[in-house]
């Protein structure tokens, strides 16, 4: 995989399955009008340690109009659950996310689209081990702290899949962590903002771009008065089947 800094010419995740489990982000600063669930998953199998009242599927529609945003999902659940969106004359997205086996974790799953409807479902244990999902608009996946004030670090590069796969990217990485990507055809660039991290140790951050061949560049964003070293982790392009 190839981390050119000039695969992309621009200014300054379908979701693989089984993605390791990562600490709970803070919420979007100011989440859409779409409808947020809340309450405690119930425990399950393996060890899932949770109080009783969760529950086990929420669906929604989501319609970003501002400029910039595109639909994220808000997802809190024990074990695993299932994420899965379709935008309007596209294809339905649908993959299993991994959670903490041992009590509740966050992820803020991104899509490209400005308009899905989407639906998360428990598939763990007794099924009934989400605690808080909700679709929303945002220009980034979770805000934490100040904003970011500056480039510290680029890794880019082209992947192209065989025909029947798509390209994921997933990355780790310390700061706001940006994804950029656009179809190696020609067409629009689309970028996920993931925002600042609570600690030095975050989630992994996962992009689905539902795109055969795409140009990609991950950058590291320093925030200012706290990570103002950031630094992009591990990067990789993958190939995974359509959904």
């Amino acid at each position: 995989m190839s981390t050119s800094v000039g695969a992309l010419a621009v200014g300054t995740a379908v979701l693989v399955p089984m993605i390791g489990s990562g600490s709970a982000q803070a919420a979007p600063a100011a989440p859409s009008a779409a409808a947020s669930v809340s309450g405690s998953a119930s425990g399950s199998d393996s060890g899932a340690a949770a109080a009783a009242g969760g529950f086990h599927s929420k669906k929604g529609t989501l319609k970003c109009r501002k400029p910039g945003e595109t639909a994220w999902i808000w997802d809190s659940a024990a074990g695993r659950s299932r994420v899965s969106w379709k935008p309007a004359g596209g294809r339905l997205v649908s993959r299993v996310w991994k959670h903490s086996h041992d009590g509740i974790s966050t992820r803020t799953v991104p899509t490209w689209r400005k308009s899905v409807t989407w639906k998360v479902t428990s598939v763990y244990g007794n099924k009934k081990n989400l605690s808080k999902v909700y679709g929303y608009c945002s220009t980034q996946g979770w805000r934490v702290g100040k904003a970011s004030d500056r480039l510290s670090q680029k890794k880019s590069g082209t992947k192209t899949c065989p025909a029947g796969k798509v390209v994921y990217i997933s990355s780790g990485g310390i700061g706001n962590l940006k994804h950029r990507f656009k179809s190696t055809g020609g067409g629009a660039l689309h970028t996920h903002n993931f925002g600042g991290s609570q600690q030095v140790l975050v989630t992994e951050r996962a992009t689905p771009t539902e795109m055969r061949s795409v140009k990609w560049r991950v950058e590291a964003w320093s925030i200012k008065n706290s990570i103002p070293n950031a630094q992009v982790g591990r990067v990789k392009a993958s190939c995974i089947s359509k959904y």
